[in-house]
């Protein structure tokens, strides 16, 4: 089962957006809200970060995805290590969400 990522909704209009911000990018209105969508979403791009900034030396290397979630709203996220044949419009879910940002893996 895929885990919930939270996004912004605009409470006015509707729009979904991943921020962060503080207007709605569709009606410019303030307040924008958490929302949560499922994290089901298609792989747009990826990369891998092989000399991570210091603040991630820790962690590196990891790979780094664009996602365009099924929700309709684009997000930049972990990828679990990817395998040389991962192909932008495979379908990825999101398995945790780690200090704020989602982990995705191939589904």
């Amino acid at each position: 089962m895929p885990e919930a990522i939270t996004i912004l909704a605009c409470p006015h209009c509707g729009a979904l957006d991943a921020g962060p911000r503080e207007l709605c990018p569709r009606c410019h209105r303030p307040g924008l809200e958490p929302h949560p969508v499922a994290g089901t979403g298609r792989l747009l791009s990826w990369t891998t970060v092989r000399r991570p900034p210091s603040a991630f030396r820790e962690e590196g290397p990891y790979s780094v995805a664009v996602v365009d979630l099924d929700a309709g709203v684009r997000v930049t996220g972990r990828l679990t290590w990817p395998h040389p044949e991962l192909a932008p419009g495979t379908a990825v879910t999101c398995t945790e969400v780690r200090a704020g940002y989602p982990i995705f893996q191939e589904t």
